[in-house]
């Protein structure tokens, strides 16, 4: 229903905006034939005033006139000030001035800046208030050169000037490389992209990848029952009766393992979990603490035996967990999970893409070594117990901006997230989803990174390009080598040049994907 009601809500936006352009192009155009008629000053202004207010008009349909409030602002202003200047014009140069030339360079400009709007929508990313005033100095330098040479010049010369150099795209400067790119992202295997996602992709350095994202699956598998004074199998009820109300993997693991070997298993009178730590039950009337050591010394159990044992265990990447019942350890459990098998080359190629890729387990120190080389990642320090990788990551490279690689709550997909700012009350971390992507498709992300950056060189190319372009052609107006009506010729020219180069930023990755340059997704 929300999508059936959406199409009429876009078409009547369309519409709008067309119609709103349309007639300011028009009153444009009726304004400049009766430009060369007497008298005409208050038909023509009036007619420029009318054109620039149904151009500002259409900015209202546009979805994104937050992102480009700043430069619509600035073009507004820009506008009202030639249309008050443009009666005190004869008063000031006697003869040689294009009539009402200020009156139709703010139509002009308002229309190419409701078109810029609608064709290529501003990103937020940059403001263009910068070009907009190297834009103004520009032109009040050409106006101010005419004024040593021809003075009856210099206003026109200006006013060219300034249509000319002005920077109607600048800020919807990636708007086509999003949409070619937002392509190349979902065939690398991205499902779907947040707001900016390729920005803070491209800015971000870190990635805090969550051991669940490397994992083939959410099921361990219980490898070592190592009993101290019991047979293992009666280790194994204790361990499972005292996790039986959990839905935690460990505890399904134990279940599965204690059916396997026809272990009955018993309901505790009182479960307690510890987040990050293990649990701890009264089974029988006697105490029973399973998880690692830092519960054990929280309970003031020693564990020495159990340690020299869990040590063995964990520098092969494996969980340990111990087993306490009355006060004292009477056995170890190890416990494992299949590691992806694309896990290790997706580490690398998000290094080679300039990424420090860290990982987050909740394990012990050991462990998390052990895990980090095998995958080939940095180990997150001192996790904290019950910690998300989010806020590990905001932890421990908050100043960084880090992205955060996790697997969904329903653990059906991947979430590249993004770490906000926490708050002084240090509550913990916002995130924002940037990508999703099928369990499978781990090496959809260092494609998304490499394609964030090649987006990024872009805008820094096309606005190089734009702005050099703008400059030149402002001379040429200031100079009166091109017309004022050049301006829309200038404004399709820089449309294409930046589709062009959308389009071969994209072609050129293929190529080097093709080449074997760069891994693709699983």
């Amino acid at each position: 229903m929300q999508q059936a009601a959406k199409k009429p809500a876009l078409s009547l936006e369309v519409i709008g905006r067309a119609t709103l352009i349309a007639i300011a192009s028009i009153l444009l155009a009726v304004a400049s034939t009766h430009s060369g008629s007497e008298p005409n000053t208050v038909s023509v202004i009036s007619l420029c005033a009318m054109s620039v207010l149904f151009s500002a008009t259409s900015l209202a349909f546009c979805p994104e006139a937050a992102a480009g409030r700043s430069l619509n602002y600035a073009t507004a202003l820009v506008c009202g000030g030639l249309l008050i200047a443009d009666p005190f014009l004869p008063f000031i140069s006697a003869g040689g001035i294009t009539p009402h030339a200020p009156a139709f360079s703010a139509s002009i400009m308002m229309i190419l800046r409701a078109l810029a709007v609608w064709v290529l929508p501003p990103r937020g990313e940059r403001s263009g208030l910068k070009e907009a005033f190297a834009s103004s100095q520009l032109s009040f330098l050409c106006g101010a050169l005419w004024l040593g040479v021809n003075p009856e010049q210099a206003p026109v010369a200006a006013v060219i000037c300034l249509v000319l150099s002005w920077p109607y795209l600048i800020d919807g400067i990636n708007a086509f490389a999003d949409k070619v790119y937002l392509e190349a992202a979902k065939a690398a295997g991205v499902r779907s992209l947040g707001t900016a996602a390729f920005a803070k992709v491209a800015s971000a350095r870190d990635i805090v990848i969550d051991k669940a994202a490397v994992m083939s699956g959410p099921n361990l598998t219980v490898t070592n029952v190592m009993a101290f004074n019991n047979e293992p199998k009666t280790l194994l009820a204790v361990a499972a009766s005292a996790e039986s109300g959990s839905d935690h993997p460990v505890a399904d693991a134990l279940r599965h393992l204690a059916a396997h070997w026809r272990v009955d298993i018993k309901q505790p009178d009182r479960c307690e979990q510890a987040p990050g730590l293990g649990a701890v039950a009264l089974l029988g009337g006697q105490s029973v603490v399973i998880g690692t050591a830092n519960l054990m010394q929280e309970h003031k159990i020693d564990s020495f035996t159990a340690d020299a044992i869990a040590r063995s265990l964990e520098a092969d990447g494996k969980t340990v967990l111990r087993v306490a019942v009355g006060g004292r350890v009477v056995g170890v459990l190890g416990l494992e999970g299949t590691l992806r098998q694309d896990a290790g080359v997706a580490a690398f190629a998000l290094r080679g893409e300039g990424l420090v890729p860290w990982l987050y387990s909740g394990d012990s120190e050991k462990t998390r070594e052990a895990l980090a080389n095998m995958l080939g990642l940095e180990p997150v320090a001192d996790p904290r117990p019950g910690e998300s990788a989010a806020e590990a990551a905001h932890r421990s490279l908050g100043d960084q901006h880090p992205l955060v690689l996790t697997l969904s709550q329903d653990r059906t997909s991947l979430e590249l997230r993004s770490v906000h700012e926490v708050a002084e009350d240090n509550s913990a971390p916002q995130t924002a989803i940037l990508a999703v992507s099928n369990t499978e498709d781990i090496g959809a992300f260092p494609a998304l990174k490499d394609l964030a950056m090649r987006r990024a060189a872009l805008a820094a190319h096309a606005q190089r390009f734009l702005s050099g372009l703008s400059i030149l052609c402002g001379v040429c107006g200031g100079s009166l080598l091109l017309p004022m009506s050049a301006a829309p010729v200038l404004f399709l020219v820089s449309l294409t040049v930046l589709w062009a180069f959308a389009r071969y930023s994209v072609a050129d990755r293929k190529q080097e994907t093709n080449a074997g340059r760069l891994i693709p997704a699983s």
